[in-house]
């Protein structure tokens, strides 16, 4: 998906997922939010530079710091120390099961530094509570991309073969689909706010509640995206 399709319904997922924080800590709800849209741009590496300066910008931005420190990491480890070649702006790299596993691996060891090196500094509570909403944007960011033909490449560079994807062109303005997504997150807000604020649902209640309602919705979301896990030709594979 484009950049503003991963923001908007990444951050509406948010928004059902961690709706019982708004009034209890509408703070640590902002710091979540800003890590999430964060997170869901990151692996988009092959973006290309905005001509004029504006909102999408500071993505391009963030994506080039991403690139001169984690990808490097991520490629120094492919390259000397499994002996593999590629290139740095091949998208399979941060769309793929390694890429979201060394990505989480890598954002999660510095929580957990931050935890055992300055486990009583309140000044770091935001900063791990930012760092964490990264990781939830890198998840949101991988099962909005299995709805698109493109999809993810399930283990690559280990396997060119596997794919998850679904049927949708981001760029493609007849399909609605995307729309009905975000729709569908904008009816399901508002019906937790209804909920919530009449005292329909009790306080115990609402993370479950929360949860199942955004399970719904990612539901809905892959079965109207026709998403299916299908097995290419190796391109590294004679044909007899």
């Amino acid at each position: 998906m484009i950049t503003r399709h991963h923001i908007g319904l990444a951050f509406g997922s948010m928004l059902i997922l961690y709706f019982p924080l708004v009034l209890a800590n509408p703070f640590v709800l902002a710091a979540i939010a800003t890590g999430v849209c964060t997170g869901v741009i990151l692996p988009d590496i092959q973006m290309k530079k905005p001509r004029q300066f504006k909102a999408l910008s500071i993505a391009w931005i963030l994506i080039q710091i991403f690139k001169k420190t984690v990808l490097r990491l991520y490629l120094f480890l492919y390259r000397y120390i499994l002996n593999m070649q590629h290139e740095t702006e091949d998208k399979r790299l941060t769309h793929s099961l390694p890429g979201l596993f060394f990505l989480t691996g890598l954002i999660g060891s510095g929580i957990l530094l931050l935890m055992w090196v300055c486990s009583v500094s309140p000044e770091l509570y935001y900063p791990k509570i930012y760092l964490a909403g990264i990781i939830i944007g890198l998840l949101f960011h991988f099962v909005e991309d299995t709805c698109t033909k493109k999809g993810l490449f399930l283990f690559y560079p280990f396997n060119e073969t596997y794919r998850i994807s679904g049927s949708i062109r981001p760029c493609n303005m007849d399909d609605s689909r995307i729309r009905l997504f975000h729709l569908h997150l904008l009816v399901v807000i508002v019906a937790i706010i209804l909920l919530y604020c009449t005292g329909f649902c009790p306080y115990y209640l609402k993370w479950p509640v929360s949860i199942a309602a955004l399970v719904t919705c990612i539901t809905l979301m892959m079965y109207h995206a026709e998403v299916r896990i299908t097995c290419l030709p190796d391109p590294y594979k004679p044909v007899n």
